[in-house]
């Protein structure tokens, strides 16, 4: 069932980014075939939209400020809205955090091409911290249980209101 955010990611194509100097490290945890996806505590991304929504989510809940710059700058481009890529809940997730980011007076609030220029912005904030956490994990652990922790200290920082889960 699609939504008023899908439709609207849908109708014109927008480019999906992740910084271009992080871009192997990033292939590194991202499965780029269906093989790949059975071998999911070395590759636990299924796809590079989910590697993205995670580094949008860290960014939020570390409350890093979007990367500055415009994307095409400092990105590689992995793929376009319209192809299908995005769920629709997380078609509206953005469109929260754009209200909230954005304010709800901005007009930007309901120009795909801006929200999807803020998520590109705050994955590219939240990518580095997302691959340290992913790369200097105890040599005992997955890249999977590196990013269940991570996901978990995440998460119990935006509970508790803190800052925390940005420490090595």
């Amino acid at each position: 069932m699609s939504d008023y955010f899908s439709d609207l990611f849908r109708a014109t194509s927008h480019g999906l980014v992740l910084p271009r100097d992080h871009e192997d490290a990033i292939n590194r945890y991202v499965a780029k075939r269906a093989t790949d996806r059975e071998n999911v505590e070395n590759r636990p991304f299924p796809r590079k939209v989910d590697f993205w929504a995670f580094c949008i989510a860290t960014a939020l809940a570390l409350k890093l400020e979007p990367r500055d710059g415009v994307p095409s700058r400092w990105g590689q481009k992995f793929i376009d809205t319209p192809q299908g890529v995005m769920a629709d809940d997380l078609c509206s997730l953005l469109a929260v955090v754009a209200v909230a980011k954005l304010g709800l007076d901005d007009p930007g609030v309901t120009e795909s091409g801006r929200i999807i220029e803020l998520a590109n912005r705050l994955a590219a904030a939240g990518c580095p911290e997302v691959l340290r956490k992913l790369e200097n994990g105890p040599l005992n652990t997955t890249p999977l249980d590196q990013a269940l922790d991570f996901a978990r200290s995440l998460q119990d920082a935006a509970r508790c209101g803190n800052r925390t889960g940005s420490s090595p």
